[in-house]
This record gives C-alpha cells, sequence and structure tokens, in this order.
C-alpha cells in the first residue's frame, strides 16, 4: 500500500489548525497538529514530514525563529506560510526561507478559504510516491487517480531533429476527473476563467513542472521549458516577481522558461499587458506568442512587444486539399517566417501531425516544430527514460 504523505500543522489558533487538518485529510494526508513553536523544530527532527503548515505568531518560536532553525537542520520538508499578518511580511519571511535553502511553498493569509487550502497543498498530493530514488520525477501512478496532471510535448528545431540540445519541453495541462474522464487543457482554461481559478490551478501546475524539472536537471537534462499563461495573470502587475520568485525558488533558471500567452490577450488591458511582458523579459524569461489563425494579424506586433518566439497551428492544414504545392500558403507562411527573424523572432508550428506537414514547414523555414509527428505529449518520466536511453537524440520523421 502506498503511504499516505504527511503534514504537520503548526498553529497556536486550535479552530484553524482543524480546518487545515480536516481539509489535509480529506485529500489524502496523514496531519499532526501542534500549538507550541517550540516544539516544531523537535518534531520536525523526528517525524521528518513530507509538508509544514507553519503559522508565523506561536507561543514559544515565532515563525521567523523556527524558519532559522530548520534551514541549519536542513530540512527536506515543503513549507507552507500562514499567518493573518499582511502580505508583505509573508513574502519577507518566504525570502528568508528560500536564502535558508529551504522548500517554501505558498504562502496563506488568515482567514483563509478551504479552497485555499485545497490549492495549496495539492502539490504535495502523492509525495511519497512521487518518485524512484534514482529520478525524483513525478509518477503517474500515485493512491489519486483525480487531479491535475502534467505531460510535456517536446519542441524541436527543425532542420536539427536528431540534436536533442535544441529540444525545449511545452507544459500540457490535464485534470482527471473521479469518473475517469478527462479535462483537456483547452477545456481547463474555459472552466478556470468561468470558475475564476485561473491563477489557483496556474500555480498548482507551475509548481508540478518546475519540480520535475529540477529532477530533470538532477538527472543532467536540461530542456527549455514553455509554459502557457493563465490571462489573470496578464492584469497583475506583480506578475514579473511572483515568477521570478517562483523560478529561483525551485532552482530552475529563467533563461530555460518561456511563458505562453495567446494572441487574442494581448488585445486586453494593452498597456498593463505591455508593462508585464518587458518585465518578464527583463527578468530574463522568453516570451511565446500563440497567433490565431495563420499569423496574419501577429505581424503588426513585431517590434513593439518583446516577443521571442511566434507560435503558429498548423492542424488547418490537415483539412486543406494539396496545401504543400499551394504557392499562396506556402508564400504566407515564408513570409511570415522572414520578417519574424528580420526582428530576430523565432517561429514554432504547433500541431505538426503528418510527415507532409512537417515536410511543408521546413519548406516554409520554420525555427522549430512539435506534434504527434515529432512526440505526443508525454509524461515526465517516460520523457527522462527516452533521454537516459538516449532516444530523445534519435527523434525521427517516422515517429
Amino acid at each position: 500500500m502506498p503511504t499516505k504523505p504527511s503534514l504537520l500543522v503548526a498553529d497556536d489558533e486550535i479552530e484553524i489548525g482543524e480546518i487545515v487538518k480536516a481539509v489535509a485529510e480529506g485529500l489524502g494526508f496523514e496531519v499532526t497538529c501542534v500549538e507550541e513553536g517550540s516544539t516544531v523544530v523537535g518534531l520536525v527532527d523526528r517525524m521528518k514530514p513530507d509538508v509544514i503548515a507553519l503559522d508565523l505568531r506561536m507561543p514559544g518560536s515565532d515563525g521567523v525563529e523556527i524558519i532559522r532553525e530548520l534551514g541549519k537542520n536542513r530540512c527536506k520538508s515543503g513549507i507552507l506560510l500562514m499567518s493573518g499578518m499582511d502580505q508583505r511580511t509573508l513574502t519577507s519571511v518566504q525570502s528568508l526561507g528560500n536564502e535558508s535553502n529551504l522548500n517554501i511553498g505558498s504562502t496563506l493569509t488568515k482567514p483563509m478559504s478551504i479552497d485555499a487550502i485545497q490549492i495549496a497543498l495539492s502539490p504535495y498530493l502523492g509525495a511519497k510516491e512521487e518518485s524512484s530514488p534514482q529520478t525524483g520525477v513525478e509518477a503517474a501512478d500515485t493512491p489519486f487517480d483525480f487531479g491535475p496532471a502534467i505531460l510535456y510535448e517536446p519542441e524541436v528545431q527543425v532542420k536539427a531533429l536528431r540534436d536533442e540540445s535544441a529540444l525545449r519541453m511545452r507544459v500540457h495541462a490535464q485534470w482527471h476527473l473521479d469518473d475517469s474522464r478527462v479535462i483537456d487543457a483547452h477545456e481547463l482554461s474555459t472552466m478556470s476563467i468561468d470558475w475564476g481559478i485561473g491563477k489557483g490551478l496556474s500555480k498548482i501546475l507551475f509548481t508540478q513542472s518546475f519540480r520535475n524539472a529540477q529532477a530533470w536537471a538532477n538527472q543532467n537534462f536540461k530542456p527549455a521549458i514553455a509554459i502557457s499563461l493563465d490571462d489573470a495573470f496578464l492584469t497583475d502587475l506583480s506578475t514579473p516577481d511572483f515568477f521570478a520568485m517562483f523560478a529561483d525558488q525551485h532552482r530552475v533558471p529563467r533563461e530555460r522558461l518561456a511563458i505562453e500567452i495567446m494572441e487574442e490577450s494581448l488585445s486586453n488591458e494593452k498597456d498593463i499587458v505591455r508593462d508585464i511582458l518587458s518585465r518578464l523579459r527583463i527578468k530574463g524569461f522568453k516570451i511565446d506568442v500563440v497567433a490565431e489563425g495563420e499569423g496574419e494579424n501577429i505581424l503588426p506586433l513585431i517590434g513593439k512587444l518583446p516577443i521571442d518566439r511566434i507560435v503558429i497551428d498548423m492542424s488547418h492544414l490537415s483539412k486543406k486539399n494539396n496545401f504543400y504545392s499551394d504557392m499562396e500558403t506556402e508564400f504566407l507562411y515564408s513570409s511570415l517566417t522572414s520578417v519574424a527573424y528580420k526582428n530576430e523572432i523565432k517561429v514554432c508550428a504547433a500541431h505538426v501531425n503528418s510527415y507532409e506537414i512537417l515536410e511543408f514547414v521546413e519548406k516554409c523555414n520554420f525555427t522549430s516544430a512539435r506534434g504527434t509527428q515529432i512526440l505526443a505529449p508525454t509524461e515526465a518520466n517516460e520523457i527522462l527514460t527516452l533521454y537516459q536511453n538516449g532516444k530523445l537524440s534519435k527523434i525521427s520523421r517516422t515517429n
């Protein structure tokens, strides 16, 4: 039987502790509660919990003192900070924890909702069985057959399909329902907008994908990673600072991360979006824009926004007769790639699902390609196994 992930809740407010305990046990955690700050470090040493939910204001020892001691003891537990104080204080303590090389996760400001607690704890579900000692990558076979799931779709250089060093992995989000139905990324995005949970859900997925990137790096596998950004982040001026902190906290180099946004997002709150994208770029992140249609509307934006890569959906080509020999279609895409390259912007072909489409994007001089013709979205452990077996360097046009 798989072992339940363990949670230590340290909070002198008994009611808060009981609420967190009830929510955590409902998610599948084994929970211990403590109310005295001075006992936390000793309990952590004995229990070695997977997660610690730590209140900052406790009798005996406060949260900062506890963080300092846990840092000295090289604590490996994930740590969630809780407090009724302002967010600036939580962020300050979070930074102290990061400087002590602790695994500081989410912060919870009191009063906190059940949804907020669930979102903060969800990344730690299945912590006991998320990896083998060799890889440290999340395993697909956890005791939970529902909830968030991460797949990775390789993107490779069109002219160098056998060069693994050119690999980029695009994160694919899914949600598995308890009735075995799988909600794909598009439906999930729509639902998150309708329910107003986009940012919280994104943080769960970012945490899982960053952990996998960290585990890959431990095996000397360091592809670039592209992550789709929910529109809710594009109206929040704190987004660049959040991503910088999040990436640094998980020790994923910013230059290996691409933030992917939809073209339609660029037309909303233009000044704010321009501000956020500019600061993300200044902080070292790459910016990808997924163009609508055949990319004709993205051309006026080239040179006006800090774009590193344009992504074009090629799936419609499969419905077009004789597209390979269609001079007008070829001219359209060749012109787009030419203008992009003059502005030092790369162009990726998405949904390259046949050999004919792959040949066409080569002819039109695309930089890179992704799709089932390259490799279908795959779990993190399988990606790592392919890399370790040398098969990622043999990605061919006959998959």
